[in-house]
């Protein structure tokens, strides 16, 4: 018995591993190296060496793919060869320490990565991989950054002007960065402690929106003036009866208190607006579904796209009800029964929003959107935001740290009171 075991044992120690193991020991780990070169830059010559290594096993990994087996023979090959390829590539670019080449690879190794699961991971959406002619297809998948310098509405300065030159949106981008810039002393002690952050914890962007070649002066497209349209009758009645609500009771309870401070929603959408940290989106595709997750206050929306019906109108959510569709190669996200506690810029509980996602080329995602609110704009309106694709992770925002804040604004109340 005992023999039994340790020749088992030693026929274990032996058993090569399988191909999903030299996927996620070997190849996923080791292709980061090359994903996240521009973040994780060797700084010397021992994380040189290890770079070199790095991109050495990744390619005895594509190498060793080659002498399995696969159902279809030929396509199995084709597809490890991409790999063999551009780990080669990698290998050559990491031993001349050529950043900018290794940089160049991102997409090449991507697109070696999209190819095979498409044609051998189970229920892989089928989505293009970027093409020699650059097209990407239906891959939405990965981090991406909306910071810009572009407001929402069109400044006055900028009253009948919808797009900039590049020498303007060159002097726009550096007006904005230093009258913004947070580490400026405030006039008064009071003003110092109101800008809270210094700049260091900003991240608003160095650039304005460039959507089809055009320096936009405003995210909203439409209407043409890129002005928000006027709140209706009724929606301005509400809103002068909430302010009056907060203005007498500002903090009863936390319920008196907006949702940014409760950690419920802020700039995460939808629709998703820039804000002055936390600008990042990752999207994954995961066949009839894709997952938005924002950075700001964490959120992800869920979305189906099997065709299937709103909820029931009497089911209201956070961040709305939203399906999902192909229009080509644009992903519309339409969402409705949004709660009444929901907002955007003065909508209500019968928003309808249609988002557009489109991929413009390898490293820009379009992201455009329509807000039609009826009962509380006097028109639909329409707003267009590049996202670009990033490195960066998405790290976890951890809201106030547990929500000490929102605790001391209304022990801070009482005290009030009390006095």
């Amino acid at each position: 018995m005992a023999v039994w075991l340790l020749v088992a044992a030693g026929a274990a120690l032996q058993r090569p591993p399988s191909t999903s193991e030299v996927m996620v020991k070997t190849i996923y780990p080791n292709s980061d190296a090359i994903f996240y070169i521009e973040t994780r830059t060797p700084a010397n010559d021992a994380e040189w060496s290890q770079l070199q290594s790095t991109t050495e096993r990744l390619a005895d990994a594509a190498a060793s793919l080659t002498t399995r087996y696969a159902r279809d023979r030929e396509r199995w090959l084709a597809d490890a060869k991409l790999l063999v390829d551009v780990s080669a590539k990698a290998i050559d670019a990491a031993r001349a320490r050529n950043i900018p080449a290794l940089v160049a690879l991102n997409d090449e190794l991507y697109a070696s990565c999209v190819t095979c699961h498409q044609h051998y991971r189970p229920n892989y959406p089928g989505r293009a991989a970027t093409s020699a002619d650059g097209a990407v297809g239906r891959d939405l998948e990965g981090v991406w950054s909306f910071a810009t310098l572009t407001p929402l509405e069109r400044p006055s300065e900028f009253a009948g002007k919808a797009s900039l030159t590049d020498a303007e949106a060159a002097a726009y981008e550096k007006q904005v960065i230093e009258t913004s810039n947070r580490d400026r002393r405030g006039s008064s002690p009071e003003a110092d402690v109101g800008g809270a952050y210094n700049e260091f914890w900003w991240d608003r962007g160095t650039h304005v929106a460039t959507v089809r070649g055009r320096h936009l002066t405003s995210l909203i497209v439409d209407p043409p003036e890129g002005r928000l349209p006027p709140l209706t009758a009724d929606a301005q009645a509400r809103a002068a009866e909430r302010n009056a609500d907060r203005r007498d009771h500002p903090a009863d309870g936390p319920e008196n208190r907006s949702l940014g401070e409760r950690c419920l929603m802020f700039n995460a959408g939808p629709p998703m607006l820039p804000g002055p940290y936390n600008n990042y989106v990752e999207i994954h595709q995961m066949g009839d579904y894709v997952v938005i997750f924002n950075e700001m206050i964490h959120d992800a929306r869920i979305v189906p796209l099997d065709g299937r019906p709103h909820v029931p109108s009497a089911v209201r959510k956070w961040l709305g009800d939203s399906v999902g569709r192909w229009d080509g190669n644009t992903l519309i996200v339409d969402t409705t029964n949004f709660t009444d506690r929901t907002s955007v810029r003065g909508s209500d509980e019968k928003l309808h929003l249609v988002e557009r996602f489109t991929r413009a080329d390898a490293r820009t995602l379009l992201y455009e959107f329509t807000v039609d609110d009826p009962s509380a704009f006097t028109k639909p309106w329409s707003a267009a935001l590049p996202m670009t694709k990033t490195n960066d992770r998405v790290f976890e925002y951890a809201c106030h740290e547990g929500n000490y804040a929102l605790e001391n604004i209304l022990r801070g109340a009482r005290y009030g009171e009390r006095r």
